[in-house]
């Protein structure tokens, strides 16, 4: 979200243009939120109207933080610090968690969460996009 938000290139950006364009489904869960807002402001507060354009037309902001049961069940498949971050993906169902920190997370191979940076993202959209095309052809 801050890449996507502090330039207009790069594979952040683009994935975020295909979220607004209703091509893919963008969430952020509420600590995301208020992480970026919190860094934007320290270390590059000209970016912050953007971000917030970009929150409204391009992301799902899921409000409700994960519960204790769901933060239960994935506490060893992260960061002690991202646990809830995970969570929140796991909770929406997401097929992907677009992130920097790939690291940080090892969710379960029971899962079909794939943790991939935008850069790593982005050729997998395409991909998706031509099957679906080849597809229709």
């Amino acid at each position: 979200m801050i890449a996507g938000s502090a330039s207009a290139s790069g594979a952040s950006f683009a994935l975020l243009q295909l979220a607004e364009l209703g091509l893919i489904i963008g969430h952020i869960s509420v600590q995301v939120l208020e992480e970026c807002r919190r860094n934007l402001a320290k270390k590059l507060p000209s970016a912050i109207a953007p971000f917030e354009k970009i929150v409204q037309r391009c992301v799902t902001v899921r409000r409700k933080l994960p519960d204790e049961h769901s933060l239960s069940l994935v506490s060893n498949q992260a960061d002690k610090k991202d646990v809830p971050i995970l969570a929140s993906a796991l909770e929406a169902e997401a097929c992907f968690l677009a992130t920097f920190n790939v690291k940080d997370y090892w969710p379960a191979n029971t899962t079909r969460l794939e943790v991939l940076t935008p850069g790593e993202l982005l050729p997998r959209v395409r991909l998706a996009f031509n099957r679906q095309s080849d597809r229709k052809s």
